[in-house]
């Protein structure tokens, strides 16, 4: 498209939307005309030469100015953490605990638990007709000690039981699964107050094109055996598959973001962003929690399957996930100049 047609025609990402309407021709004030309508009118006004002014200008600052991204700039909170995964004593408890040192014990089981493998746990949870065990830390350990982070709920799944009590969860995959879930405020009264100051009270949830995150660290790691404390080693290479998604706070739209296959590009210095499914429930509440400026509690989700011949090579005992994205809300100012129309 040539830059004399520009002005008949919306131009966004290279494609025309339809010509535009004839500019309304702008009288001087009729005395009859009340303040409220000349108010609205000269807004309406405002907003239309902002309008023509982008698209004459061309397609190149449409790019440039037709969408803002709202992020870290705004207080939007950044999630950084290395997510501690809850110990096997804490997950398995006093009940499967028992029997250690007795003849129900697995073989090669570690005396303390704390050294224990899949492997091991899984036979604890097979003798004692165990399918399936969650816990719930409400205090989350991480050296980032970030307020906006709580309730840990950590479940583990035996997909090897001979009686196949979880069959409906495992679908036919042979060794552990594991579901974690941890709650984030992703907006509370200052920045939701923020992002609205950006909007106006006629800005409908097409103004917000997009609900995303740049993610700059995503590692599933335990403590490296044998190694100096705090030294850990990545285990994501011995996962058969996992994803990470969000939700709202109680689940029941979980929204997949980042599955095994791209985890190996993230990194601080190659960050990848994701954009969150904008047909999903969970996009639509958070663009509606946007505009009516309200606090969010979210989910962050992480789903992993772990076959049966890669159990051993995995404890439970400082393991957990190095975790690094920034949030972002994506603005369509050509959106918001429409709704003033």
């Amino acid at each position: 498209m040539h830059s004399s047609a520009i002005p008949q025609f919306l131009c966004i990402r290279g494609h025309e939307l339809g010509p535009l309407p004839a500019s309304p021709a702008v009288t001087g004030q009729p005395r009859w005309l009340p303040r409220w309508a000349v108010s609205a009118r000269r807004v309406a006004t405002a907003a239309f030469a902002a309008l023509v002014l982008m698209l004459a200008s061309g397609c190149s600052f449409l790019e440039a100015a037709g969408e803002v991204t709202l992020g870290a700039k705004e207080k939007i909170p950044r999630v950084t953490t290395d997510l501690k995964w809850p110990s096997a004593n804490q997950l398995l408890g006093d009940a499967l605990a028992s029997s250690l040192g007795t003849a129900k014990a697995p073989e090669g089981l570690p005396s303390s638990l704390s050294q224990a493998s899949l492997a091991h746990i899984q036979g604890l949870m097979t003798i004692d007709g165990e399918c399936r065990r969650s816990v719930l830390v409400p205090v989350v350990e991480s050296k980032v000690q970030d307020t906006q982070l709580r309730n840990l709920h950590f479940e583990l799944i035996n997909c090897y039981d001979p009686q196949q009590r979880c069959i409906e969860r495992c679908a036919g995959f042979r060794g552990m699964k594991m579901e974690v879930r941890i709650e984030f405020q992703l907006l509370n009264e200052k920045n939701a107050k923020t992002i609205k100051q950006t909007l106006s009270d006629q800005t409908s949830p097409d103004a917000i094109a997009q609900v995303r995150a740049q993610f700059f660290k995503l590692n599933y790691f335990e403590a490296k055996k044998g190694g100096a404390s705090g030294e850990i080693t990545s285990i994501t290479k011995l996962f058969a598959n996992s994803e990470l998604g969000l939700a709202s706070a109680g689940g029941g739209d979980d929204t997949s973001i980042v599955s095994q296959r791209y985890i190996g590009k993230i990194s601080p210095t190659t960050p990848q962003r994701f954009e969150i499914d904008p047909k999903a429930d969970f996009t639509k509440k958070t663009k509606q929690a946007v505009l009516s400026a309200q606090t969010k509690w979210i989910e962050i989700y992480q789903r992993i399957d772990i076959p049966q011949q890669n159990l051993y090579a995995i404890t439970l005992g400082g393991g957990g996930v190095e975790l690094d994205f920034q949030p972002e809300f994506v603005i369509s100012a050509l959106a918001i100049a429409k709704s003033a129309l």
